[in-house]
């Protein structure tokens, strides 16, 4: 396989003024975990000319601990900490001298996309104080009007005094789905259908906050919120009428459910979020969707992938959060092509938040991907499912059944040694490999008798161009 991907940070050097950023939220998106590449903070500070003001976090502690890490850290970067102070709420940076001039809001998301809080909206307290701002997804768990009411005042700030609003939705900052637009415009094709699978792997999920649909919004609209955002991306607005979905309930016990009292154990049964849940959809240029969403694999790494199809393409953008690759098949070639794509997913994070950085500079939103407006009409259509979801019948997936059998916890690579076991009984039968990767194979210079030639398209060639990458 190919790679792809560089170390590269897309900053505009024509503008390169500093700017001043704060932190609204001390755990882990913004400052890092043990579950994934996010950690906003580490991406952040690789910036030139990038500066760090305020920590802000009702847990005064943890938020001081964020700052003394930082400053006094042995890495290259603690000079940008040095002038960085610890707040307990957004409202004590306010009224301090030291407002920066962007915000990442990583808090959760119970208490953020809210017209009113009891400690004040965040969003529109910066907004009027004229200060940027990168929030993370999903905007909100509100009620959807309440959201959409929301992003209009964004808009209206916007036009008032230029504060721009951007949201974390990093897969359309991502290598393979550039690549994936750059194959379908090149071949003039246009998506008819797209389907999102992701399956998570619960058994570190010890949170329980997660576990709690009230204040995550459940895995529809927290997890699988990614997927539905870059589907629009591909194909546009979702036809809510078009919406169906079935969900297995909470009451499917899991084999590896973290200990007692983490995880779900003691959250009631009726907030628990379902263990899988799988819709369907149309969208307003006739293209159909797919989603695929559950809690089952043990362990901590996400399976997850994409699929795109077109008139003679298809595409798959496969696990965007470690080892992404892409794998496309182009017209009238049979062979697919895949390329591995560097840096574990890290990259679509960095292009993210410069291009956040860029449009603060340039004073140009369009420059994002992913506005509040635009990552409301997601968080739109993820309700939609959830509620939709809610609606399956009661089964015995859904209550205690003596024929539900759960897995056993195993510490062993049991399928590992199913394929051992066959290989040993019948070598010449059993062929575990990859999927090939090797060039298209070469094409009959001239057009075959079963592949009729429709006037306005392409020459047949003897093989597709080669695919080149950005």
């Amino acid at each position: 396989m190919s790679t792809f991907g560089e170390d590269v940070l897309p900053e505009d050097a024509a503008a390169s003024r500093p700017i001043n950023i704060g932190f609204i939220g001390a755990g882990g998106i913004n400052f890092g975990t043990a579950a994934g590449c996010w950690n906003h903070s580490k991406h952040l500070e690789r910036f030139e000319n990038v500066h760090f003001t305020a920590v802000c976090d009702l847990n005064m502690d943890l938020a001081q601990q964020r700052v003394d890490q930082k400053k006094h850290s042995a890495g290259e970067f603690s000079h940008k900490w040095q002038g960085c102070k610890a707040f307990r709420t957004h409202r004590d940076m306010l009224n301090s001298g030291d407002r920066p001039d962007a915000v990442i809001i990583g808090t959760p998301p119970a208490s953020r996309g809210a017209l009113q809080m009891p400690g004040g909206s965040v969003e529109l307290d910066l907004a009027e104080a004229g200060i940027h701002m990168f929030m993370e997804k999903p905007v909100s768990v509100r009620p959807i009007a309440e959201v959409l009411e929301l992003a209009e005042r964004l808009e209206e700030f916007h036009r008032q005094n230029g504060v721009i609003t951007g949201v974390g939705y990093m897969l359309r900052y991502a290598a393979g789905v550039e690549m994936a637009k750059k194959l379908l415009g090149r071949v003039g094709a246009q998506p008819v259908a797209v389907l999102g699978r992701m399956s998570i792997g619960y058994s570190f999920l010890q949170t329980p906050f997660w576990w709690d649909k009230e204040r995550s919004g459940g895995p529809i609209v927290e997890q699988a919120t990614h997927f539905i955002d870059i589907m629009r991306d591909f194909c546009g607005e979702i036809v809510p009428e078009s919406i169906s979905a079935a969900a297995i309930g909470p009451n499917m016990a899991l084999s590896d459910m973290p200990a007692h009292p983490l995880a779900e154990h003691t959250i009631p049964i009726d907030k628990r979020v379902n263990r899988a849940t799988i819709a369907q959809f149309r969208f307003n240029n006739g293209a159909i969707g797919s989603l695929f969403h559950s809690a089952m694999l043990e362990g901590a790494r996400f399976s997850s992938e994409i699929d795109v199809y077109a008139d003679g393409v298809h595409i798959v953008i496969g696990n965007p959060y470690h080892m992404p690759f892409i794998r496309m098949r182009s017209s009238r070639v049979e062979d697919y092509e895949e390329v591995d794509i560097n840096r574990q997913g890290e990259a679509m994070y960095d292009a993210a938040f410069g291009t956040f950085l860029q449009a603060i500079r340039t004073k140009n939103p369009k420059l994002l991907r992913s506005s509040f407006k635009d990552a409301a009409r997601t968080y739109e259509v993820t309700r939609w499912i959830a509620d939709a979801s809610e609606q399956t019948p009661q089964s015995a997936w859904n209550s205690p059944a003596p024929w539900v059998t759960r897995a056993r916890p195993s510490w062993t690579n049991a399928a590992a040694d199913i394929v051992k076991e066959a290989q040993e009984e019948q070598p010449q039968q059993v062929m575990i490999q990859p999927v090939p990767t090797n060039p298209a194979s070469p094409q009959p210079a001239t057009m075959p008798p079963h592949l009729p030639y429709t006037p306005g398209q392409p020459t047949w060639q003897p093989q597709a161009p080669a695919i080149i990458l950005p």
